[in-house]
């Protein structure tokens, strides 16, 4: 005769094979749900590798170069402007209709990346920057917008006639954020 210490062992059994097999089915359930049902064609096994984005920047439309696929007077164009400089990467992304080609460098301890149409005319051009050298004014935009924020990255961004200056910031409350003002302080809305 079993005794109520061999029925309540064996009901335990029972319960957690049966809370076993529940879960896995649940769980089958519900990866049979995040499965799209229909099989995808035979043609599309064979997927093309998408752009190569650059290390740095793995933005919308920016493809990923080798310094041979940038134009000649590009690399002209940056070599006599920044002949210290060490090339770290190239890419080329169409912005408003019109293809640039963006060189990122290292010259000392500034990281900079300068972007030119083809035929080697200047775009805009980013230099990080210690806090330091930003303007007052940008400084205390800054500490109003993010107070006690950790400045990650600062950013001296030059295009055209126009200067401005750019930040990624970790606010006190643990966010990622980036923001941008003009030579005066006042934020830029990008």
């Amino acid at each position: 005769m079993k005794t109520v210490k061999d029925w309540f062992g064996a009901m335990l059994k029972g319960a957690a094979v049966l809370a076993l097999v529940l879960g896995l089915s649940a769980s089958t359930g519900a990866q049979e749900k995040a499965v799209p049902k229909k099989a995808a064609p035979k043609a599309a096994a064979k997927e093309q590798p998408a752009p190569k984005k650059t290390a740095a920047k793995a933005e919308a439309g920016e493809t990923k170069l080798t310094k041979k696929d940038v134009p000649a007077a590009v690399i002209a164009a940056f070599e006599k402007a920044y002949p210290k400089a060490t090339l770290k990467g190239f890419s080329k992304e169409v912005e408003k209709g019109q293809t640039l080609y963006e060189i990122e460098s290292v010259e000392g301890k500034m990281t900079r990346d300068a972007t030119y149409a083809a035929d080697g005319k200047v775009h805009a051009v980013e230099e990080s920057m210690d806090m330091k050298d930003v303007p007052a004014a940008v400084q205390q935009a800054l500490e109003k917008k993010y107070p006690k924020a950790k400045v990650n990255l600062a950013e001296k961004v030059m295009e055209g006639t126009s200067v401005g200056y750019e930040f990624k910031v970790t606010t006190a409350e643990g966010k990622k954020a980036e923001v941008k003002f003009d030579a005066n302080g006042k934020e830029v809305k990008s």
